[in-house]
């Protein structure tokens, strides 16, 4: 797998199950309202701690179920633009995001990590699920 960056990362390193804390930090943002720049330097450091390898190592970004209700659906984080939005039902989702809806949507996982060329599906209990799209 190559992220957005041109660096390698092993399905052996998708397929690795993600520490309470990184999926913690990442269920978090589903507050209702802006998150603070402490709450996105408390993502980035989950995320620096979870891909030790640096920002090129990195998810493009990730998507999640949207719990603030109708008309929302999922939102999206994208850490490197330090960029929380929360998307509608039908509301196009920028930068490959859109493939990740659907699964984000069913609420069957705690966060989907959009990489170039996969999916890594998070369970709950930090659990994965990889899938080429």
């Amino acid at each position: 797998m190559v992220s957005s960056s041109g660096r390698q990362l092993s399905v052996e390193q998708l397929r690795r199950r993600r520490s309470s804390s990184y999926v913690d930090a990442l269920r978090k943002l589903d507050t209702g309202g802006p998150v603070s720049a402490t709450g996105i330097n408390a993502i980035r450091d989950a995320v620096a701690a979870e891909f030790p390898d640096g920002p090129a190592s990195w998810p493009l970004g990730w998507v999640s179920k949207c719990y603030l209700g109708a008309p929302y659906e999922v939102h999206i984080v994208d850490i490197s633009g330090h960029i929380i939005r929360h998307f509608k039902r039908g509301e196009a989702m920028p930068g490959g995001m859109e493939r990740a809806r659907s699964l984000a949507a069913s609420g069957r996982y705690a966060v989907i990590e959009v990489f170039s060329d996969r999916l890594v599906a998070i369970a709950d209990d930090g659990t994965t699920s990889v899938s080429m799209g």
